[in-house]
C-alpha cells in the first residue's frame, strides 16, 4: 500500500486504476527511462550541431568545372 487517493485520502492498492472508496482516477505514474533517453539524444544532436565547424567568411568556393558544350 502506501499510496492514497488525492481525492478522498483513502489507502490505495499498488495497481489500482481507481479508488475503491470514492471511484476517483488514480494518475498513472511517469515512466522516467524514455523521457532520460529523448532527453540525452536532444541534448547529443544540439552539442554535435554546436561543434560543427564554420565555413571562414573569407573562403572561396571553387567554381564548377566548364562542360565541353559551352
Amino acid at each position: 500500500m502506501g499510496l492514497e487517493c488525492k481525492s478522498c485520502g483513502a489507502p490505495l492498492p499498488n495497481q489500482a486504476a481507481t479508488c475503491p472508496a470514492c471511484g476517483a482516477a488514480v494518475p498513472k505514474k511517469m515512466k522516467l527511462l524514455p523521457l532520460a533517453a529523448f532527453m540525452l539524444i536532444v541534448i547529443l544532436v544540439i552539442q554535435a550541431y554546436m561543434n560543427k565547424p564554420e565555413p571562414e567568411a573569407g573562403a572561396v568556393e571553387p567554381a564548377p568545372a566548364a562542360t565541353a558544350a559551352e
